[in-house]
């Protein structure tokens, strides 16, 4: 499993965001790829809720967005927990180190990502 240790600018951002309860029940809920609404029929939030909690997990790095590509040409976005863990560290300079145990995408999983980014720029 590889790991990651986020600027610590990105500590309080973590830390926060595993505090709040409703952040935690739908990271448990991520373990395979969900859309907004999925998230929010599970742990019952609103749409509106669930997609301000999926922000927040993102924004710390907890969970990896992806675009669905339908062949309806309505595209939807999904949601995926992207660690294996977290551990918090105190060393021995007092600092607080945060490690995430990031999941390693598949190689197709990563050209989907690189096409879909350039798709979007162009």
């Amino acid at each position: 499993m590889p790991s990651e240790s986020p600027p610590s600018t990105e500590l309080q951002t973590v830390l926060e965001t595993l505090a709040d309860p409703g952040c935690r029940e739908i990271l448990k809920d991520l373990e395979q790829p969900r859309n907004a609404k999925d998230v929010s029929e599970m742990s019952e939030f609103s749409q509106t809720t669930a997609y301000r909690k999926l922000q927040a997990l993102s924004d710390a790095g907890l969970v990896r967005e992806d675009t669905e590509i339908r062949s309806d040409g309505h595209h939807v976005n999904t949601y995926e927990r992207s660690i294996t863990g977290v551990a918090v560290m105190f060393e021995e300079d007092g600092e607080i180190e945060l490690e995430l145990g990031t999941v390693r995408q598949p190689a197709d999983h990563q050209l989907a990502q690189f096409w879909s980014r350039m798709s979007e720029e162009l």
